[in-house]
């Protein structure tokens, strides 16, 4: 009974959420967009940047790079397109890219790693953008729902000093952060996203924790990772639970900056929440601020 006037005031406040957000557009920026935009070889190389009026003006920007979910099968950039236009209209120039998907008969040619590969040229891509418009990129930002969630950390993780934009921030929800058999009931994600087999003999030598660990955004983490924001679902049945217990107890071992966010109540799309989905907005407008200085 609790559960379901939970439910119940989840609605209403929702309602209000966006009666309210739809108030606040109303004073915000224009911006343009710059849509399909190649930043690499592949057919899926390409994305769409958003710029508010007042970049153009502006002595230095950051951006946000969005990394659309779809558990690394499927999804498009345009999934993205509502949060780049909210953080345009607040100032930010934002992007969204499409990458390189898995398949059957691509195990192996197609990995986190290829993805990770991508969102570097992606960055590259922008700083070209940045130079041709005079905007002046000298921050990043990326942030991903779901496997893009999942890729965000992974990258903001493992490779952010060898971004060609200073990456200062990452924002995520519900974002894959552990491929261990005990947190995903097998290895076969592990297997998947690396390219590489998990073998009985592997798990028996200790190679199969090398491979997990990989491509499991919690073993990267250390007193240095770049601020993040880590949001999850209190009900959600896709992306097990174990895997926001691990990456928040892996910020917190490592004394690492990070604000950890749960919706209760929500599942995957964490649509339960609207108090939550407030404070998570709030909390990446802050980081904006903080990190990217305005």
């Amino acid at each position: 009974m609790l559960q379901i006037l939970q439910r119940i005031i989840a609605v209403i406040l929702s309602s209000f959420s966006v009666v309210s957000a739809f108030v606040g557009n109303l004073s915000f920026e224009k911006y343009d967009v710059f849509e399909d935009l190649a930043y690499g070889e592949a057919e899926r190389n390409t994305m769409d940047i958003y710029v508010p009026e007042s970049a153009y003006d502006n002595e230095h920007n950051g951006v946000i790079l969005y990394i659309h979910g779809g558990s690394w099968t499927s999804g498009n950039k345009r999934d993205m397109a509502e949060k780049c236009v909210r953080f345009a209209r607040k100032g930010y120039i934002t992007a969204t890219m499409n990458y390189t998907l898995y398949a059957d008969g691509l195990f192996g040619k197609v990995t986190a790693l290829t993805m990770c590969d991508e969102i570097d040229k992606a960055i590259e891509k922008i700083k070209a953008f940045s130079e041709e418009k005079k905007l002046n990129i000298t921050k990043l930002a990326v942030s991903g729902y779901s496997a893009g969630a999942h890729l965000s950390m992974l990258y903001g993780f493992s490779r952010a000093d060898k971004s060609a934009i200073e990456l200062v921030f990452t924002a995520n929800q519900v974002g894959p952060s552990d491929f261990h058999a005990e947190v995903w009931g097998s290895t076969g994600l592990a297997s998947m996203l690396s390219g590489l087999e998990i073998t009985a003999e592997m798990k028996e030598n200790g190679e199969a924790e090398k491979v997990i660990n990989l491509v499991s955004p919690t073993a990267y983490v250390t007193k240095d990772t770049v601020p993040s924001i880590l949001a999850y679902g209190g009900t959600d049945m896709i992306v097990p639970a174990g895997n926001a217990e691990r990456i928040k107890a892996a910020f917190e071992n490592a004394g690492a900056v990070h604000n950890y966010i749960l919706y209760p109540l929500s599942n995957h799309g964490l649509g339960l929440d609207p108090l939550c989905e407030m404070e998570y907005i709030n909390t990446v407008e802050q980081y904006c601020k903080d990190y990217f200085g305005y």
